[in-house]
Parts: structure tokens; sequence; C-alpha cells
């Protein structure tokens, strides 16, 4: 990563004041340096050295205006030399100005492709835009071309870690920490990536490593006897290591580590609101757990809240918004309103501090609808398929102009496609004040968020008043509690009769599914039964979710439908069914999940082994072809899966769903229905297990439900009436009375 210039030997018949600049540079003093180049300057204005040098002094003096001209000057004179052009390009990139960085970067590393700190420039622009993923290869050649560079094995850890390839970015770490055993931040890298992939011990102890090397940071504050020149920076150490924990199920050692941040900087908000949502585990142990996870819950945003209203002098606390989200308060099967509106009310207080410029006035026009989506999935992605891509695709532009705000850089097919079809597609900016200012200058009637509560930079924007009217829908299935958040656009398919008492805005139930959804249509592959050790001979009974999805409150659910498959299997002399779960990209929280489960099956006396399978997660096409070799799909109770529905109903697969009081434990029952299928609709745990034993042991049955969904399922996709009613009711909301 480029944090210095590099300084480069000058010609040695250069000017006769040349080398009493460069002694005074190399000696640290810059402005004499500088009114040497300047006086060589001011004799030959065309002299690429002095230009070189004064630009570097410059560029290290932090003023990157006038490093950017000198160097351009110098550049002008020799643009064959690839040491000026890459630190032009560093003078760009420490200035913010990312794209032009990259330009340059990329132009020294064609003149010197085989240089190794060409490439790690061009990496670190590329990164610091959050194009992490193209980074990767050409980190892979510089270091192959030096695998003993610190900087590279660090860079290229990171980019790995990004891109979820943990395992190697762990080895990148370790390498990094051989070359330099005493950088801290190396040491808090590899604890962060270990702890991604579940090796907690490995964690541990890295993390204890990166803080004895800060020793401010070692043992109890109380326990020093003068108080540390940087704790600051040391709390942002422990904060990361417990977001690591977080990120892994590991929530009560992710508190201990962030109370300690708390312990070291007391105004660190960001730590004390991370600590609040901590309450909330992905992994339950009992339905006690859970119910005094959220007292805790609860009782700390109070905490936090009284906290801050004392504590008036906490600097930026719009930073401590998205850090931290109640994601896993979803997955609990309760009324959220209450406890997520006081989270909301939070978020927008702070992120009020925000420097911004105040919004502009405006007056209602006769014009097309501005509408903006601000998402951080313009790509393939669920949220995309599901929900974002049908309103891209479909809104009349007659009617709307419309605006995208990709917030995450993430890009493929799909953003590229969208692009010429939209009034804009923004993607540039790299601060929250510039999305801000992206979003506000385009004068929006509306601006939705397709989903609150997934990604850090969605939910600080949506907690700002940035459009006249402001919308969420279930990107992610729970209302968001802002008071920001002026509409909740759902499917009517998908709600109870009072379903507006669980939302803290406006309920808009759209017709029927709400969206306007298309076949994936993948290529279907073989899925292999015996890679995966699945029998070929037992009905299979797919259990999709991710493990959070799992709550202890329908582990009698598994182990009944389990028992009654054994006790058929006996009397019928054949196979009963096989439970067919899934792992996950966290072994910390597969691991907690099995374990819960198998003891559930052990206090239920039924063999777990025996019938139920864990397999890995499966690309696209063999998921497939499982499907299409599976008996019926089971829904997860409580929150339920809506594109894995639709994916087994391409696949003529019968999906079992259950319908739970809430619209996020609705979405495969809903599915069911509109297609004419209450049949595959459980409301209740024995009607759900029933089913389930049923559906396995009747292929007959099975193999009508197939025909009646292929029948069917036409009415699931395109449908346009939803669209049309989206574009009516954002009228409505924005010139009320026509």
């Amino acid at each position: 990563m480029t944090e210095t210039p590099q300084f480069v030997k000058v010609a040695d018949a250069g000017h006769p004041l040349l080398a009493e600049g460069v002694a005074l540079h190399e000696e640290g003093r810059l402005e004499e340096a500088a009114k040497v180049y300047l006086a060589i300057l001011a004799e030959s204005p065309r002299d690429f050295d002095a230009a070189h040098l004064l630009g570097i002094a410059a560029l290290q003096q932090g003023r990157f205006g006038v490093a950017q001209h000198f160097i351009n000057a110098a550049v002008a004179v020799n643009p064959q030399n690839a040491a000026a052009i890459g630190n032009l390009g560093t003078s760009y990139l420490r200035d913010g100005q990312l794209e032009t960085a990259l330009q340059w970067f990329e132009m020294a590393l064609k003149l010197e492709p085989t240089s190794q700190n060409a490439m790690i420039n061009v990496a670190t622009a590329l990164t610091n835009m959050g194009r992490h993923q193209e980074a990767i290869p050409l980190l892979r050649r510089a270091h192959a071309a030096d695998s003993s560079s610190y900087a590279v094995c660090t860079l290229l850890g990171a980019c790995l870690t990004h891109a979820v390839e943990l395992s190697e970015a762990v080895q990148m770490f370790e390498a990094a920490i051989r070359e330099d055993p005493g950088n801290a931040e190396g040491w808090k890298s590899l604890s962060i990536a270990a702890a991604a992939i579940g090796d907690h011990e490995r964690a541990r102890e890295s993390a204890a490593r990166a803080i004895e090397l800060k020793p401010q940071s070692a043992a109890p504050i109380a326990s020093h006897r003068q108080v540390a020149a940087h704790p600051a920076r040391s709390a942002d150490m422990l904060f990361a290591f417990g977001n690591a924990l977080l990120a892994n199920g590991l929530n009560e050692e992710a508190i201990e580590q962030l109370q300690r941040a708390v312990a070291l900087d007391e105004k660190n908000l960001r730590a004390r609101w991370a600590i609040a949502i901590a309450h909330l585990k992905p992994i339950y142990q009992s339905e006690s757990d859970l119910h005094e996870s959220r007292r805790r819950f609860a009782a700390a945003i109070g905490e936090v809240g009284a906290w801050y209203g004392l504590n008036t002098d906490v600097e930026d606390p719009f930073r401590a918004v998205g850090v931290c989200q109640p994601f896993y308060l979803a997955y609990q099967p309760f009324n959220n309103r209450e406890l997520l509106a006081r989270y909301g009310a939070l978020c927008a207080t702070w992120m009020e501090t925000l420097p911004t410029q105040p919004p502009r006035s405006r007056a209602v026009q006769a014009r097309r609808l501005r509408v903006g989506i601000a998402a951080a999935h313009l790509h393939e992605h669920s949220v995309w398929n599901a929900i974002t891509r049908g309103w891209v695709h479909h809104l009349d532009r007659a009617k709307v102009d419309l605006f995208l705000f990709q917030l995450n850089p993430t890009s493929d097919r799909e953003t590229e496609d969208v692009r010429p079809r939209v009034t804009s597609l923004e993607d540039q900016p790299t601060s929250l004040p510039g999305w801000v200012e992206a979003i506000r200058s385009r004068d929006l009637d509306v601006v939705i968020y397709p989903e609150i509560g997934m990604d850090p930079l969605t939910v600080q924007l949506a907690s700002l008043r940035l459009a006249p009217v402001q919308a969420t829908s279930w990107g992610h299935p729970e209302t968001s509690g802002l008071p920001t958040i002026d509409l909740y656009l759902s499917g009517d398919a998908f709600e109870p009769q009072h379903a507006a008492d669980n939302y803290s805005e406006k309920l808009v139930r759209l017709p029927n599914l709400g969206v306007h959804v298309e076949p994936l249509a993948p290529k279907v592959s073989k899925p292999g039964l015996s890679s995966l050790n699945l029998p070929e001979d037992e009905p299979l009974l797919l259990c999709p979710g991710s493990p959070f999805k799992y709550t202890p409150a329908f582990d009698d659910v598994w182990v009944q439908i389990a028992a009654r498959l054994q006790k058929k299997s006996f009397l019928r002399s054949s196979s009963g069914g096989r439970l067919v779960f899934f792992r996950s990209r966290s072994d910390s929280l597969d691991r907690m999940l099995e374990a819960r489960l198998r003891q559930a099956f052990d206090t239920g006396g039924v063999d777990f082994d025996a019938h139920v399978s864990i397999v890995p997660t499966l690309e696209r096409s063999r998921f497939f072809g499982l499907m299409r070799r599976s008996a019926i799909m089971l829904d997860t109770p409580g929150f339920s899966g809506f594109n894995t529905a639709l994916q087994a109903i391409e696949c003529d697969l019968p999906v079992l769903a259950f319908e739970g009081e809430f619209m996020r434990g609705r979405l495969a029952s809903g599915i069911m229905r509109q297609i004419g299928l209450p049949e595959l609709v459980a409301v209740s745990k024995d009607e759900f297990v029933d089913k389930a034993v049923s559906l396995a042991a009747d292929a007959g049955r099975r193999k009508k439900l197939r025909g009646a969904i292929i029948a069917r399922r036409a009415a699931l996709f395109c449908d346009m009436v939803p669209i049309r009613e989206l574009e009516r009711q954002l009228a409505d909301v924005v010139r009320p009375g026509g």
C-alpha cells in the first residue's frame, strides 16, 4: 500500500544546485529543499528533476494540489518516467481522486510491467475503490515475483478476505507476519481472518499478540501507571476483533473485547452501540436464551441512548450508524416494531450530526416522477432477483425517470445490462457525504431502499431525509424502524390481515407477490449424490435455510419428522426419508447449529446420523439438479425462503410451507397459495410434521403435485400488475389528489 512517494535517484549531470536540494530533502528539511528546487526552475523551467522533487516534497507535506502541478510538469518533460507517473498517481490517490490515480498507476505499470511497486499501486487504487476482486490477479503476480513483500502479502490478504477466500487470506497474513513479526496490524488482520474461518484459537492468539505489541491495551486500564499514548487506536483494534468474533457467532467473547475497547476510549460510541447489538445472536441454544437476549438488547438500547444524552461531546456520532445492525432480530418469531423503532430513532438522531449541505428547496412540478433506487445489490443477488430487477426493467419510462445508486461497487452483467436502461447509474462516490450529495442532487420525488438492515451505507443513507418520500421493501423482510422511512412496499400474498401493526412505515400491499420476478432457468447438472454421501434410494427432504434461520423453538419439528420417517421405514421395510441441511460460509455457525440439533435428536431418542445429512453449499446448477432429484423442500418456520421456494417451483419440486405470523414467515406459503396449492401450506407444527411425513411416503401424490406445479407456476412469473400499481401508489403519495 503506497503511503509515501517513490524517491528516485536523480541524474548525475543535473543542475549544480540539485545535489544541495536533494541533501536537504533527505534530511527532512522540506521547506529549504523546496526553495532550492524553485530556484532551479526559475533558471530552467523544464528541469525534470527539480519539478519532480518539488512535487514529492509537496506530496510529503500533504499539499496535494501543489504536488500534482509540479509532478504533472515533470511528466510533461519526460512522459516515459514510470517513477514520476507513479508519484503523480500517489498524489491523486491521497487526494481522494481514485479514478485519476488508477489511470496514472496503470500507465506506470504499462511502462514497467514487471515492477512490483507499480503492481502494488494499481492494486491499492482498486482496493480503495472497493474493486478487490480485480486487484487479486495483479497481486498474485506481484507475490509470485517476490513472496517476501510485507505490502503484497497484507494487501493480497485483505483482498482475499473481501472475496471470502479466507483460507488463502490467512496464509497471506501469516507470510506477512513472518516478514514483520512486530507489526500489530498484521496480527490484527490475521486474527480477523482466522475468526472468519472459525479458527478461534488462532484468532484469539493473534489478537493477544496484536494487543501485546500495543501495551496500552494489554490489560485492564486500571493497571496502567500512565495514560496510553494512542488509546483510540488500540480501542479500534479491539473493536475490529470484536466484530470478527460477532461474525462467527461468538457474541459473548465479542462483548468482552468491545467492553475493553470502551474502557480504553469511553467516548467510543461505535463500541457501545456494537455491544448493544451483540446481544442478538445468530444461533441460540434454547428458547430462554433467545428471550434473554431480547431483554438485554432492549435494555442496552436504552442505556446507550441515555448515555448519549449525557455526553454531547461525542465525536462524529454518525459513524456509529451501521457499524453493527440488528440483522438477527428478524429471525425471531416476534413483533419487533417497538424495538426497531427505538433503534431507528437513535440512528436518525446520530445521522443528523453528519456535516452536509442543507437540502435544496423544491416544488413538485408537472413532470415524470423522479424515482431513485439506492441499493448495495444492483447485481446478481437474492434481493436483486426477487425485487429490484423487476422495478428497474419494467417501471414505465414514460412516467418515471429512474436513478440508480450502486452503493456497493460490485458489478456484473446484470449491472451493465441496466446501465443504458435508466436515466443514470451512480457508482462513483467514495464517501458518505459524497453519496448524500449524489442522491440529493438528483432532485428526487422518491428514493427507495430495497433492503435496510444488511448493509452499513444503506442504513446510514436511509436514516437521513434525502427525498420527500422514502420507502423500503422486503430485501430484509422486517420493518426498518427508521422515522425517515415513509412506506413499506410489500406483497398482498404475504401479509396477514392486520399486518399494518407490524411496521413503523405505512404498509403498501402491492397485488399478488408484489414483484415482477423472472425464472432463473439455469443450466442443470447432476448433483452427484454419492459425492455428497446422500442415498440413492431414500426420499430427500431438503432444508435449505441458513443456520440462523433455524430457531430452537422448532427443533422438535425436525426430530418428530425424523422419528415418524423412521417408524414408517420400519413398518414398510423401506427407506422412510432423509433430512438434508446445507453448510454455510461460517464453519462456526454450522457447528453451533449441528451441535444443538444433535442434542435435540438425542433428547428425542432419534439417531441423528441415520436421518440427517449436512451437505456443502452447491453451485446453482448442482443445487437445481439436487432439487429435481429430491422428494420435497421443507420451509424454514418463522423466516421463510422466497428465492429458494421459487427455484424449487422451477424444478417441479413441491414446497411444504409453514405459514407464520409475520410477512417474513409467509413467503413460501404466499407462493403456494398464489398457484392454488393450499394443501402445501401448514399453519401449525403438528400439521407441518404430518404433511412432511405423508408427502415423503407418497410418491404418487408427489407426482400429481409436480404436475399441478408445472401447470400453474406461470402465474408467479413476469407479473406486471404489481409494477403498474407501484407506479400509481408512488404518484399518489407524491402528488396527492392528482
